[in-house]
C-alpha cells in the first residue's frame, strides 16, 4: 500500500505523535551521536595525556638516576609495578629490547616499532585480542646505552567504557522516544478532543439546522474563539435563508397581486359585452396593475445588479449638491400637485466619490417615499452639506412618520408598515435599494420619526474621501 495514501488514513493526533516521534528521534540522534564523538575523542586524547605524563615521569626518573644494563634491579621495574595497565620498555637503535617493565610477562610479545624519523611518535597497533597504544620517546644515547623509551597502554578499558556508553545510549534514545510518543499522542488525543465534539455537533447540524456548535472546552483558545466564529457565520447563514425565503414570498406575493387584479378586471369584461366606455375603464386598470408590476420588476432588477456588483466602486468626486438639486428640479411637478413646498437647505459645496447614476437612485427612492406619504399642504425638507469626513444628504417630511418598532424593518426588502399599505400603493424596495446603494459606496443610511403621524427623517452619509 502507498505510505502516503495509508498517512492520510490516520487521524490527526496519529500523525502528530509520528512526526514528532520522528522529530524527537533524529534530534536525540544527531545529539547523542555528536555526544559519542566528543567522549570517544575525549577519552583517547586522555588516554594519550596519560601516556605522556607517565613517559615524562619515566623519562625524568631514567635521566636522575641511570639504569643498569642487566635489569636485574632496573629503578624502571621498581616504577612500573604501582603502575597496572601500563607496559614501559627501553629500545636500542634498532628496535631491541634492552629493558621492559615485568608487565610483559603476562601479555604475548610485542613487535617494536621504532620511528624511522627520530622523533617522538604515537602509535596505535593491534597486541593480540586487543588494541594498544604506544608513545616512542628519543633517550640521550650518549650517557645511557638505550635510544629509545616505548611507554604502551592497552585501549579494552576505553574501548569497554564506548561499549556500554553506546547501548545506554541507544536504549535512552529509544525509551525516551517511545515514552515521548505516548505522552505526546496522549496530549494530543486531549488536545484535539474539542475537534471531536465540533465535528459531532457538525454532523447533528445536519439533521438539526437550528444547534449551534460549543464552545465551552474549559480554556479559551483558538478552538473555542473558531467555535464562536462559526457559530456567528452560522447565524448570519440563517438569518440570509430567512430573509431569502421571505424575500421569495414577499416577491411572489407583491407580483400576484396585481397578477390577480388584472386577471379578475379581464374576466369580469369578458363576461357579456360591454360599452366603449367600460372597456376604456377595464383597460385602464389593466394599465394600472400592469403599471405596478413592471414598477416591481424593475426595482427587483435594481436591487439584484447593485447586489451583483463584486468589487466597491473607485469613481471620481462629484458635486452632491448640484446632483441633488437637479432630482429636487425633476419632482417639483409631483409636489406642486399636491401642494407640497419643498424647502431646500445647504449652500456649501459638497463632493464625494460617488457615481452619478447611484446617486440619483438614492434622491429619487428618498424624494418618491416623501412625496408618497406627505399628505396634501405638507412640506418636505433636503439639505445637503459636508460634516466631519462625510458627506450628509437628509430628507425630512411631515408625512405619517413610524414608531420604534417599525423603523428597525423599514430596510427590510418588501416592508410595508399597515399606514403605508392603506395609504398608497408600493413594491416596499425602495429604501432598501437606498441602503444597498449607500452601503457599497461605504456610507450609512438611518431613518427617525418622534412617532406615527410625526413626520420622517432619512439621513444619508457617504464618506467624502476612499480609502
Amino acid at each position: 500500500m502507498d505510505l502516503r495514501a495509508l498517512a492520510f488514513k490516520l487521524s490527526i493526533s496519529t500523525r502528530l505523535t509520528l512526526w514528532f516521534g520522528t522529530s524527537l528521534l533524529v534530534l536525540l540522534t544527531l545529539f547523542v551521536t555528536g555526544l559519542y564523538v566528543s567522549v570517544h575523542l575525549g577519552l583517547h586524547d586522555d588516554l594519550e595525556a596519560r601516556l605522556r605524563e607517565e613517559a615524562a615521569a619515566v623519562q625524568a626518573h631514567y635521566q636522575a638516576h641511570g639504569f643498569d644494563q642487566a635489569g636485574t634491579s632496573s629503578p624502571v621495574s621498581h616504577e612500573l609495578q604501582s603502575m597496572p595497565g601500563t607496559f614501559v620498555r627501553l629500545l636500542g637503535p634498532g628496535g631491541e629490547v634492552t629493558q621492559a617493565s615485568p608487565a610483559f610477562q603476562s601479555r604475548p610479545t610485542l613487535p617494536a616499532n621504532v620511528p624511522e624519523s627520530g622523533t617522538s611518535s604515537l602509535q596505535t597497533r593491534p597486541w593480540g585480542e586487543t588494541s594498544a597504544q604506544s608513545l616512542y620517546l628519543s633517550l640521550d644515547t650518549e650517557a645511557h646505552p638505550a635510544s629509545w623509551l616505548e611507554v604502551t597502554k592497552l585501549q579494552s578499558p576505553i574501548h569497554r567504557q564506548l561499549h556500554s556508553l553506546r547501548w545506554l545510549l541507544a536504549l535512552g534514545i529509544l525509551g525516551g522516544v517511545g515514552l515521548a510518543m505516548v505522552v505526546g499522542y496522549g496530549l494530543a488525543r486531549r488536545a484535539l478532543r474539542p475537534v471531536a465534539s465540533l465535528t459531532s455537533a457538525a454532523r447533528e447540524m445536519q439533521t438539526r439546522p437550528t444547534g449551534s456548535l460549543p464552545t465551552n472546552f474549559g480554556v479559551e483558545d483558538e478552538l473555542s474563539g473558531l467555535a464562536e466564529t462559526f457559530n456567528g457565520l452560522i447565524e448570519r447563514l440563517r438569518s440570509s435563508l430567512r430573509r431569502e425565503r421571505r424575500f421569495r414570498a414577499d416577491a411572489a406575493h407583491n407580483m400576484f397581486t396585481p397578477l390577480t387584479a388584472i386577471q379578475s378586471e379581464l374576466d369580469v369584461t369578458l363576461r357579456k359585452p360591454r360599452s366603449e366606455t367600460e372597456y376604456r375603464e377595464s383597460l385602464h386598470a389593466v394599465r394600472q396593475h400592469t403599471e405596478t408590476l413592471s414598477s416591481l420588476l424593475e426595482e427587483l432588477m435594481t436591487l439584484s445588479r447593485i447586489e451583483a456588483r463584486e468589487d466597491r466602486p473607485t469613481p471620481s468626486p462629484l458635486n452632491v449638491r448640484t446632483r441633488i438639486r437637479d432630482r429636487v428640479r425633476r419632482v417639483q411637478a409631483r409636489a406642486d400637485e399636491k401642494d407640497i413646498s419643498i424647502e431646500w437647505t445647504g449652500d456649501e459645496a459638497a463632493e464625494a466619490p460617488i457615481d452619478p447614476e447611484d446617486l440619483d437612485l438614492i434622491a429619487d427612492h428618498l424624494l418618491d417615499n416623501a412625496l408618497k406619504y406627505t399628505p396634501e399642504g405638507g412640506t418636505i425638507q433636503v439639505h445637503v452639506g459636508p460634516k466631519d469626513e462625510a458627506v450628509v444628504v437628509r430628507v425630512s417630511d411631515s408625512g405619517m412618520g413610524f414608531d420604534t418598532e417599525q423603523a428597525e424593518r423599514l430596510f427590510d426588502r418588501f416592508y410595508r408598515s399597515k399606514d403605508a399599505e392603506q395609504s398608497t400603493d408600493g413594491g416596499g424596495l425602495g429604501l432598501s435599494i437606498v441602503k444597498a446603494v449607500v452601503e457599497r459606496h461605504g456610507g450609512t443610511v438611518q431613518a427617525e420619526s418622534a412617532g406615527s403621524g410625526q413626520g420622517s427623517t432619512f439621513d444619508v452619509r457617504l464618506p467624502r474621501h476612499r480609502e
